[in-house]
């Protein structure tokens, strides 16, 4: 299925991005920017200028991009609950808090529980992490190693959601998501605003391979928080990028909900994409996917498998969830490039946002 709404095209966006983010993530342990790997193949295949990936398989050593807004959102929550100013040291925040007892309490399919645990550790605190119950044993050992304890709920994502949510109510702690509701919103956008470390290096990396920003951003789509944070960087100032979203058929809440226009929670079923599987599109991403959205696709299972494995044949190793976004381009290209305003000279880049699944289990 493919959605399109003209009106983006001319839609910017007047969110601002707290310069300390980025000066926070380069502090941290093995920050550098991911790679953005030209696709040459690809390009010729749609007959563009440039086809770009960002690979996220190694963000600061683990499988996945969630840690930019993760360590963001924890480092900034125990900030303000200690009113220490946003621009401390890790360390600093770390020192003041070691008395604290504080604890952390969240959900996940594997790698935000994992990006929650290793800021957790790096702040002395423990982490309790709520997965469904379909998840990998391996997967709930990944995350158990960087310190947390895991509980498995009986239900889906969306049902661990809920459980982490009533349990950090019932005990001293912070519940922390990148799902924002009408009551909880603060700490889901300082996980949004963690990724615009992400899109700052696509700006610097693309300017230096193809001499300009692009034209056409690929991102894939769970509860829409990264898309916010792309179309928020993306779409800040005249002209701006276009931004073609993905999700999986079998978990399409965001293709509902643009066709409702508004926020309509489905039932999800299963998916080899587990990273984009949600039923509920985030509260605060809402107004950014329905107003900044250019074209939006729901792809299957098979399609990102072929995507993936045409990215592997080409060196390029990442999972079905970043693999989803060529996936999509495919098939928005031929439903027809003129919906999202490509033509030879465009520049593209996908948003490749997590290791190949063996791969990252196999991660420490």
């Amino acid at each position: 299925m493919m959605y399109t709404n003209p009106l983006a095209r001319n839609w910017t966006c007047s969110s601002t991005i707290d310069p300390a983010i980025l000066p926070f993530h380069k502090t941290l342990p093995n920050y550098g920017p991911t790679p953005l790997h030209p696709l040459p193949q690809i390009a010729r295949e749609l007959g563009v200028a440039n086809v770009l990936v960002k690979d996220e398989s190694h963000r600061f050593g683990l499988p996945a991009y969630k840690i930019l807004g993760a360590s963001w959102a924890v480092y900034r929550t125990v900030a303000e609950e200690l009113c220490i100013p946003a621009t401390a040291s890790l360390a600093d925040v770390r020192k003041a808090a070691q008395d604290k007892g504080y604890e952390y309490y969240t959900a996940t399919d594997g790698n935000w529980g994992r990006a929650v645990a290793r800021m957790a550790s790096m702040l002395g605190a423990k982490a309790h992490v709520y997965v469904p119950k379909v998840m990998l044993e391996s997967t709930k050992n990944k995350i158990a190693h960087e310190g947390a304890e895991v509980i498995v709920v009986d239900g889906d994502y969306d049902d661990a959601v809920m459980e982490a949510e009533k349990v950090s109510k019932e005990k001293p702690g912070f519940f922390i998501t990148d799902m924002a509701w009408e009551w909880y919103t603060k700490i889901p956008q300082w996980v949004v605003d963690g990724y615009s470390t992400l899109m700052v290096e696509i700006d610097e990396q693309t300017r230096s391979i193809a001499g300009r920003g692009p034209d056409l951003i690929v991102c894939p789509v769970g509860c829409g928080s990264l898309a916010q944070a792309a179309i928020a960087h993306f779409k800040h100032a005249s002209p701006s990028a276009a931004v073609l979203t993905v999700e999986p058929e079998t978990a399409a809440c965001v293709m509902a909900s643009l066709e409702n226009g508004c926020i309509t929670p489905i039932t999800t079923g299963d998916t080899t994409m587990c990273g984009l599987c949600c039923g509920t599109p985030a509260f605060i991403a809402w107004p950014y996917l329905r107003d900044g959205i250019d074209v939006h696709v729901t792809i299957t299972d098979e399609e990102a498998k072929v995507a993936e494995n045409t990215l592997r044949e080409m060196g390029v190793h990442i999972g079905p969830c970043g693999a989803a976004t060529l996936a999509g381009l495919r098939k928005a290209c031929r439903e027809g490039k003129e919906e999202i305003y490509l033509d030879h000279n465009s520049v593209i880049v996908l948003l490749g946002t997590e290791a190949p699944r063996g791969a990252a289990l196999d991660m420490a």
